[in-house]
């Protein structure tokens, strides 16, 4: 290796002779200086690059992905009249397949040093969070201005029941605007702070619950595969910005000094045996409950679910025969509880019951309305997907044949 000394030291008698070199301390700084930059010149750059690709391409790829989703979504929501869906989807396609073309690209130059990699990273970074920021901004501006959580006054009126997992958490989240303007309130903020390099581990504290929380929800809630897939994309995007804070998050959470006071204990069994208590203790106390239990195990006297009463003999009259019904027990509800449900919808009866396996007696009482008094005692017959029913309430003879039946649906 040949390395060029600055002139003193060519022109010293000691360099020329067979003693060591004399010089200061400046002269020996800048030599070492020389020698540590020819020596990283003759080192093959092979492994930086192969890291450095696979960092990049990922940049590229994220972002491409983010720019094009939410072109899409932004385009079918607000300008699907001008802006045609296939359209939409092949330009967003077409966002994608530029970023993967470019990331070879970066590659190619950055072997031939033609390119500033750290800078181009730094605004394909920047592209990845505008992305980001951009849409998350417009759902919660959306949010704000009755764009999500409205379900129509009509379809209010059915029962729950007849509800998609979809539409009953769109109803439950739309009951309270306060709610929803909060939501929005902390996306809009979150999406500004990301826009801040010294406020974007902040925004991604911020935003990441929510966006988590919104995965969950669109998972177990059935969301379309459309929002589903965007909120996968939003967090993929922020956990590649809170990797890239891991050296600093780790300090932070497992290598700073705690300042508290702590507990002394001779015994660390006993100090992990108290920690888990908060976890172990309320468990035991749950399934160790004989009240409860019907309610943790989903242990049922008899088969819960909702029963259409197909004959009713009240005093050995059939009711079915009556020409008003307003008043008739049309449907049983089991459960914990029993319900007995009336044509009239602002009429029913609720109790609690019991079920003796033996006799094959069940025995309720009704704690609504509370003037109810004529408690049902009657035996049980079972059959497939349906139980007769027959005995006294009050003071009156009733024998009902039940048939369970699925929750009705409604368009």
């Amino acid at each position: 290796m040949k390395v060029s000394l600055p002139a003193p030291l060519l022109l010293s008698s000691d360099y020329q002779s067979d003693k060591p070199v004399r010089t200061d301390r400046s002269e020996r700084k800048h030599l070492s200086s020389i020698l540590l930059l020819e020596d990283f010149k003759l080192k093959p750059k092979e492994n930086m690059e192969k890291k450095s690709f696979s960092k990049n391409a990922f940049a590229c790829v994220l972002a491409g992905l983010m720019m094009g989703a939410t072109f899409m979504r932004i385009t079918n929501l607000f300008f699907s009249e001008f802006v045609p869906r296939l359209v939409a989807i092949g330009l967003a396609v077409l966002l994608l397949l530029s970023a993967i073309v470019f990331s070879f690209v970066w590659y190619r130059r950055e072997k031939n040093n033609t390119i500033d990699s750290s800078r181009t990273l730094a605004w394909w970074q920047g592209l990845l969070r505008y992305g980001i920021a951009f849409d998350l901004s417009t759902i919660g501006w959306q949010k704000m201005f009755h764009l999500q959580f409205v379900t129509p006054i009509g379809k209010l009126d059915n029962p729950f029941s007849s509800f998609s997992l979809t539409d009953l958490m769109w109803a439950f989240f739309g009951q309270s605007y306060a709610f929803t303007v909060v939501i929005g309130l902390l996306q809009i903020t979150g999406a500004l702070l990301l826009l801040f390099s010294r406020t974007r581990l902040l925004a991604l504290f911020l935003l990441l619950p929510v966006m988590v929380n919104i995965i969950l929800i669109d998972y177990y809630f059935e969301i379309p595969i459309g929002p589903s897939v965007q909120a996968l994309i939003h967090t993929a995007g922020m956990l590649y910005f809170l990797f890239m804070e891991y050296d600093r998050l780790k300090a932070f959470f497992f290598l700073s000094k705690n300042d508290l006071p702590s507990i002394k204990m001779n015994s660390n069994l006993l100090r992990n045996g108290l920690r888990f208590s908060v976890v172990i203790i309320p468990l035991l106390i749950i399934i160790t409950n004989q009240r409860l239990m019907p309610f943790t195990f989903r242990k049922m006297p008899l088969p819960e679910g909702r029963y259409e009463v197909r004959q009713l003999f009240i005093n050995q009259k059939d009711m079915n025969d009556m020409a008003c019904r307003d008043s008739v027990l049309t449907t049983v509800y089991l459960e914990h509880d029993v319900v007995f449900g009336f044509n009239h919808p602002g009429k029913r009866m609720i109790g609690l019951y019991t079920y003796d396996t033996n006799t094959r007696q069940i025995k309720a009482i009704w704690h609504y309305p509370r003037n109810r008094r004529d408690t049902l005692i009657a035996t049980v017959s079972e059959g497939e997907n349906k139980l007769i029913i027959d005995g006294k309430m009050g003071t009156e003879r009733v024998r009902m044949e039940l048939v369970k039946t699925a929750a009705p649906k409604y368009p």
